[in-house]
């Protein structure tokens, strides 16, 4: 039987007794329909799990009890950092869970020049907010127990002028570059990968150009143009093939 896995920030002690948000005691209690004293699984975000078992206190209050702390290796060796031009619908959605599942290390959405979503202040941050529960949520289901921050959005230039400290390594994935994974070094692997994902639109020549000078490899993944929320999923799963933990 599958244990079912909470997100809980906390600093695990064995004998301890935490509280369940509101959202998490109607997940167990009432979509799951968990019972008192079932063994549950816990993580922190941080790389630290807990063996955890649930105590029910009625209807709609529960806590859990700490069994057991531990800090298996579920993380990829490879660091890798997603781009990811910000796309309409769920295709945004559905990147991030994904590329979470694949084991990414950070998110970094990007506005980009054919990007067409428009949104900014509190429903920019409401956006942020949804896409770190995916996040929260493509870790419990994945056994990760270190959580990839999903970091504000900028710009693409806003991002290439802040990282200017550092020699930048990163993929650019342009469906017409010459170079592919297989023409790549291996010593790629041994520092932080930038994949840069456009949006639905791609990435334009200008923006391809101004990576690349960043210190960005334009890189394309066979003949076939793939969708945005394909494209990071795809590359990323070549990565962990190549050089990770598959």
């Amino acid at each position: 039987m599958r244990i079912s896995r909470f997100y809980l920030p906390e600093d695990y002690q064995v004998g301890q007794v935490l509280p369940l948000s509101k959202e998490q005691v109607h997940y167990a209690l009432t979509v799951l329909r968990m019972k008192d004293q079932r063994p549950i699984e816990l993580f922190d975000g941080q790389g630290n799990q807990a063996q955890a078992t649930l105590l029910v206190n009625g209807r709609r209050a529960a806590e859990v009890r700490i069994d057991a702390v531990s800090s298996p290796v579920t993380e990829s060796p490879l660091k890798t950092i997603l781009l990811q031009g910000i796309s309409k619908g769920d295709r945004m959605d559905y990147s991030i869970q994904k590329c979470v599942e694949l084991g990414i290390t950070e998110i970094q959405p990007l506005f980009t020049e054919n990007c067409d979503v428009k949104l900014a202040g509190d429903k920019l941050d409401k956006r942020r907010r949804q896409w770190q529960d995916i996040a929260i949520n493509a870790c419990e289901q994945s056994n990760r127990n270190t959580l990839p921050s999903v970091h504000p959005a900028m710009t693409l230039q806003e991002w290439l002028s802040r990282e200017t400290e550092h020699a930048l390594q990163g993929l650019v994935l342009n469906p017409y570059a010459s170079q592919t994974l297989k023409t790549l070094n291996a010593d790629l692997a041994e520092q932080p990968i930038h994949l840069l994902i456009g949006p639905e639109g791609g990435l334009t020549e200008a923006e391809v150009a101004l990576a690349v000078e960043k210190g960005f490899t334009d890189i394309r993944i066979g003949p076939r143009i793939l969708r945005t929320e394909t494209a990071g999923v795809s590359i990323l799963s070549a990565l962990q093939t190549l050089w990770g933990d598959f």
